[in-house]
């Protein structure tokens, strides 16, 4: 046994003197000579010789522009670059309050719709980007202020966000995509605000069988909706309920939408009440805002006037009822409720004497001055 110990020993040994040799240097290259004009044969060295080039040497075949795809061609990125876009725009699409932007034309929604055109969820928050885009009202403005820039700014931005909504129901047809994406509630935004009532009640009506949105969201529109085309109880009906419907935290805009129809319904207490709460609870106006952005331009003036007179801003509210009553959309039930309003916020005849105003009348031909009535 001790001999064979030894003996392995002396083999690990031996095993861990034994040295790499070295690789033997690579040969060189052998330049082997070629005659051109016989086929590619040897010749003897009393000819021209040509070496034969390596195959490294050989020149390269000339790179040809790879085909772009049919998306490319319609000028959209890659499938996966829109799908994590479309990703992003689902998650946003119904995370965030209906608040106003201060987004531009070419704003980056549009940009990514414009990138990704067959992606549903892209063109629907390009859609819901452009709706609540801001075009304020002038803060001074009167029965003589043109407001047909404003107009005609708005028009187009609806146009835009009608085309996204289109694009994306075809596209969700194509591909029998029966997510409910809010695109019948878009659209009645859009068709509101450019004073398409019976186009806006039908989407509304749409939205509602098909539940693709809350219903408390749907049913504030389809209050103003109904209201705007004369429809009162069915108007009083759909307020109360998304007054009462709608989450704390997006009740605002239900109270204003309220007061409106309350206004309008014959209640002149309850309106005021609620309007008053509304507008104090609503600090910045941003709520209001929110709620102009789905409303005609009359009906906005509408709503900042009864605001106004709300809050007893008497020459604020003077004005923007007289450019409520110079617009042509107003039928005559509404301007005898706006002339009403206008008319309790002039000043009372004044019984000092003095001349009479236009308004007084045969009553102020004479004045009184401690209790004496004094005549001409």
């Amino acid at each position: 046994m001790l001999g064979l110990a030894v003996l392995v020993d002396a083999t690990e040994v031996d095993a861990r003197k034994v040295m790499v040799r070295p690789g033997k240097p690579r040969p060189p290259e052998t330049k082997v000579p070629i005659d051109k004009s016989d086929g590619g044969k040897p010749l003897d060295s009393d000819f021209e010789l040509e070496l034969e080039p390596r195959p490294d040497d050989r020149p390269k075949p000339p790179l040809v522009e790879a085909t772009a795809t049919v998306w490319a061609q319609a000028g959209s990125r890659s499938w996966t670059g829109c799908s994590k876009v479309a990703s992003e725009a689902g998650k946003q699409l119904f995370g965030y309050g209906e608040e106003i932007n201060n987004f531009r034309d070419n704003h980056h929604w549009a940009i990514q719709a414009g990138e990704c055109p067959n992606a549903p969820e892209v063109l629907t928050m390009a859609a819901r980007a452009e709706l609540l885009r801001r075009f304020d009202l002038p803060e001074a403005l009167d029965d003589k202020t043109d407001l047909t820039l404003i107009e005609s700014a708005m028009a187009d931005s609806r146009a835009r966000a009608l085309a996204w909504i289109d694009a994306a129901q075809a596209e969700q047809r194509r591909r029998r995509d029966k997510r409910g994406l809010g695109l019948d509630y878009w659209r009645a935004r859009a068709l509101l605000s450019t004073n398409d009532i019976a186009g806006a009640e039908r989407a509304l009506l749409r939205a509602l069988r098909e539940s693709s949105i809350e219903g408390w969201k749907l049913r504030r529109l389809l209050a103003l909706t109904k209201l705007y085309a004369g429809d009162l109880d069915g108007a009083l009906e759909q307020a109360n309920r998304t007054s009462i419907d709608a989450p704390q935290s997006d009740r605002l805009v239900s109270t204003y939408v309220l007061a409106l129809v309350l206004d309008r319904a014959g209640d002149p207490a309850g309106a005021e009440r609620h309007m008053k709460r509304a507008l104090d609870m609503d600090g910045d106006g941003s709520q209001m805002r929110a709620l102009e952005s789905a409303l005609p331009t009359h009906e906005r003036l509408y709503l900042r006037a009864y605001s106004r007179t709300v809050r007893r801003d008497s020459a604020g509210a003077l004005r923007l009822w007289d450019a409520y009553l110079a617009r042509p959309q107003p039928e005559a039930p509404e301007r005898r409720l706006a002339e009403r309003h206008r008319a309790a916020l002039e000043p009372l005849p004044s019984n000092l004497g003095g001349p009479p105003r236009a308004s007084e009348g045969k009553a102020a031909e004479g004045g009184t001055i401690g209790g004496v009535v004094k005549t001409p």
